[in-house]
């Protein structure tokens, strides 16, 4: 699972960090928020397009 962390950096600067890495600059929280989610989302996605392949294919790249 994923380890979100969104810091505010200035008052009108918030980062979103997920497993130490930067992965957002927002202006607000709310954005903040939705970068956060956009984010897991997009990983979640990727993950069960992995597992749905067969194994030779994930195993010949």
């Amino acid at each position: 699972m994923t380890e979100y962390v969104i810091r505010e950096v200035g008052s009108r600067q918030w980062l979103v960090f997920a497993d130490r890495r930067c992965i957002a600059f927002c202006t607000d929280e709310n954005e903040a928020v939705k970068a956060m989610n956009g984010h897991s989302a997009r990983a979640r996605r990727a993950r069960e397009e992995l597992a749905a392949q067969p194994l030779e294919e994930t195993t010949t790249r």
